[in-house]
């Protein structure tokens, strides 16, 4: 064999296992050490001390499953962080409104009859029942819709888990796929007629993100509050904070720590505000 060729062949063959090697330790490194840029990125942009707290608990539950802290729960109600205030006349995306519709009620009551509260599950069996309990409360400032909040529009297969209002597109375990639509918001708002946008709440199962970059015009015209579900995937807690901080709009950040208290899940909101 030509010793040229052989030579080029053993340095194949070891620039191969350099990139193996390379590919294997990084691999074998813990989620905060395989992000520590991305994450220390976030950490500095939150602005008190009890949010910079939450997010390290948050980084130790993602890294190695550490229990959250159980005495920060709930230290302002879900949806209500003072720094990032909900008024009177607001209208309110909420992304995966919730069966239990007792914090929709309570916030149909705070924007009053002049706002809106527009909902969003790609359930539609879920929605329904939504419906029916809103008509029957007697609230009319509650709206919802059959759809489910992406970066663009188009129909995908969503897992459902049994009949609750959770669906995801990334898992594939117990529970069934149905096909479901989904909207990009800032196509919706306009084939709507939704004149303005005061508050975005998200907590759509990890689709939080792209949900956020398909109302990417809304963020930069109307720089609307946000609440935030970071804790779905473990990337969320520093790659949606990075991201709105790089749209430029000025939005200072806090985090809330929500109950119901358990070593098996969290439920971190995100709260923003441009002030």
């Amino acid at each position: 064999m030509d010793e040229k060729l052989i030579k080029k062949f053993w340095v194949f063959v070891l620039v191969v296992l350099a990139f193996l090697c390379y590919f294997g330790m990084n691999n074998m490194k813990n989620y905060s050490e395989r992000y520590k840029t991305k994450i220390d990125a976030a950490k500095n942009l939150l602005t008190d001390d009890y949010s910079r707290e939450i997010f390290d608990e948050l980084i130790a539950f993602n890294d190695n499953r550490t229990p959250m802290k159980e005495e920060n729960i709930d230290k302002f109600p879900e949806n209500y962080c003072p720094n990032v205030p909900l008024n009177k006349g607001d209208i309110m995306i909420n992304g995966g409104i919730s069966s239990d519709l007792s914090l929709s009620f309570k916030v149909a009551e705070t924007v009053g009859e002049n706002g809106l509260i527009i909902g969003f599950d790609p359930n539609v069996r879920i929605i329904e029942q939504i419906k029916k309990e809103i008509n029957e409360s007697g609230f009319k400032n509650i709206k919802t819709y059959p759809y489910g909040l992406w970066n663009k529009n188009c129909h995908k297969d969503l897992y459902f888990q049994d009949d609750t209002d959770a669906s995801l597109i990334y898992r594939k375990d117990e529970g069934s796929y149905l096909p479901a639509t989904l909207v990009k918001l800032d196509d919706f708002v306009v084939k709507e007629g939704v004149s303005s946008v005061n508050f975005i709440t998200l907590d759509v199962e990890g689709a939080e993100l792209q949900a956020l970059q398909g109302a990417e015009t809304i963020l930069l015209s109307q720089k609307p509050n946000l609440a935030i579900s970071i804790h779905h995937r473990p990337t969320d807690a520093f790659e949606i904070i990075n991201y709105l901080n790089g749209l430029n709009l000025g939005y200072k950040f806090w985090l809330g720590y929500h109950g119901p208290y358990s070593d098996k899940m969290v439920n971190v909101l995100l709260y923003a505000t441009v002030k």
